[in-house]
């Protein structure tokens, strides 16, 4: 027997003590899958990815086992459509909750433009006062200098 034969015989006596509920490696509890099959058989990862037709043979098991406890599996095709409208809405949602933020951003700039534009007039109108201010404090000091009369 070649290498790959042997290693297709270890492959299927480890899915035939998981199917049976005595593995000898992994506990029983844990689900089957190709690479529990490999742990079970105490090969490499991937390594029974190189049997297409042994992949297909552990889920038809997998398939086989669900269906004798009563339970409902549901086709690849069909998980992987419901997987695809799951991302879908979460992209969705991330794409809403980026648009808000981004009107809020928006409104948060255009109300910070206007209070540094009110922060500007402000400003110039307290340089305009403060001028006004010693410009009338001069006048005032003038005025009181012109009234004073010399004693005699």
């Amino acid at each position: 027997m070649s290498k790959s034969e042997n290693t297709l015989l270890v492959l299927e006596a480890a899915l035939e003590r998981i199917a049976q509920g005595k593995p000898k490696r992994i506990p029983a509890t844990r689900k089957l899958s190709v690479r529990a099959v490999e742990e079970e058989a105490n090969l490499g990862n991937g390594s029974g990815y190189y049997y297409p037709e042994f992949v297909e043979k552990v889920k038809q098991v997998k398939a086989d086992i669900v269906e004798a406890r009563g339970e409902y599996v549901q086709p690849e095709i069909q998980s992987v459509r419901l997987k695809l409208n799951e991302q879908k809405r979460i992209k969705q949602n991330y794409k809403e909750k980026y648009k808000a933020i981004r009107d809020q951003l928006a409104s948060f700039a255009a109300a910070q433009h206007h209070l540094n534009d009110k922060l500007v007039q402000a400003l110039a109108k307290i340089d305009e006062l403060e001028f006004e201010n010693s410009s009338l404090k001069d006048r005032l000091s003038k005025l009181k200098r012109s009234t004073i009369v010399p004693i005699k």
